[in-house]
């Protein structure tokens, strides 16, 4: 299995948990990155799964290609399934030189396309890839129409998560995350890149919110880093909310940060699946968020969650407060994406999509 990372994020906490969870009577594992150690590198390891990583700098160091040269050619693996763009060219060239009998590629968010240089890339090498992974039907049918090639190639296996790990329970407090109690809470987890995460979206719709009171009737807790945290620091205290909005830095904690929260928030412009919805979903907390990308084939409007437009704070301030002043449907919602986080989206589902994959391509192309 080869990525770009293993710092902390969707795709890698897939990676973590498919590969520490497929069955070693039938599967050997070994997981690759492009780049240097991450945090999941130690939890892969810890989880009796080989890490090898390239240590590759900036997108153009051509050196990782020859370091993944010689992986492969030391381990002869019968597949390579990649994860993210740089993965999927990198394992398509070296597993083309090296005649790997299988090349799975796999598509993870929606904005890709963008870059005409990507689109180069990946319509060049595209037909070397035997199937190709998306984890929505949203991705699925930009990457045919972007990348192309024989639709019956392009599969959706939905992201899943271990529904056990976030059953809800209590054991933070809301002034150990610098939150206040008595004051409803309100929260996003995810890397702070914007515009893309929306977050400063977010905070407009906080400052909607206070209205001519100018504070607020819940407090926000925005957890994740990246390089959009000093500007949105700044946006904070532009607004005056400095009192109201808590950084949470990046945190391996959720689990037991949701708990805190009355209303998750996933404001993103562009979201391929958004597994942390399903997170929040399984903690049993009411979800709001954009209806862009692969997010409504989570979030069912008034069903399962509430959907917004992307870059609506007025709108977004409105669910936000159609919930805070609902209690009751907010505890429905949340009761409501419970259940469909258990009854279609288990990681153990995702964990039998994938062996079930291996297996056909095997018997197919090997």
């Amino acid at each position: 299995m080869l990525t770009v990372g293993l710092d902390v994020g969707g795709t890698e906490g897939q990676i973590l948990d498919i590969a520490s969870r497929l069955d070693r009577k039938r599967f050997e594992v070994m997981v690759c990155a492009l780049k240097g150690e991450g945090v999941i590198v130690k939890e892969l390891r810890d989880r009796g799964v080989r890490v090898s990583t390239l240590g590759g700098k900036g997108l153009w160091d051509l050196r990782v290609l020859y370091r993944l040269f010689r992986v492969v050619f030391a381990e002869r693996p019968d597949i390579i399934h990649a994860f993210l763009f740089w993965a999927n060219f990198a394992s398509r060239v070296v597993g083309k030189l090296l005649r790997v009998p299988i090349l799975i590629s796999s598509y993870r968010d929606v904005i890709l396309w963008r870059k005409w240089g990507y689109r180069v890339c990946d319509r060049l090498t595209a037909r070397w890839a035997h199937t190709v992974t998306c984890c929505s039907d949203a991705v699925r049918q930009l990457a045919l129409s972007q990348v192309g090639g024989d639709e019956q190639k392009y599969i959706t296996i939905h992201n899943g998560i271990d529904t056990a790990h976030f059953y809800p329970r209590r054991t933070l407090t809301k002034p150990e995350v610098g939150l206040r109690d008595g004051i409803p809470a309100i929260g996003t987890v995810c890397r702070l890149l914007e515009p893309e995460k929306g977050v400063t979206v977010l905070l407009e719709a906080m400052a909607y919110l206070a209205g001519p009171s100018g504070a607020p009737p819940c407090q926000l807790l925005v957890v994740g880093d990246g390089p959009a945290y000093d500007s949105l620091r700044a946006r904070t205290e532009e607004l005056g909310l400095t009192t109201q909005v808590v950084f949470a830095g990046m945190r391996r904690d959720v689990a037991d940060l949701l708990p805190l929260l009355d209303i998750f928030i996933l404001p993103s412009l562009h979201e391929g699946f958004g597994i942390v919805i399903l997170e929040a979903m399984a903690a049993g907390r009411p979800v709001v968020a954009t209806s862009v990308g692969g997010i409504p084939e989570v979030v069912s409007h008034g069903q399962t969650g509430l959907l917004v437009p992307p870059s609506d704070a007025v709108a977004l301030a409105g669910a936000i407060r159609s919930l805070l002043s609902d209690p009751d449907l907010a505890r429905s919602l949340g009761a409501s994406g419970r259940q469909l986080a258990r009854e279609r989206f288990s990681i153990d589902s995702v964990v039998r999509q994938h062996e079930d994959l291996y297996e056909v391509c095997f018997k197919q192309f090997a």
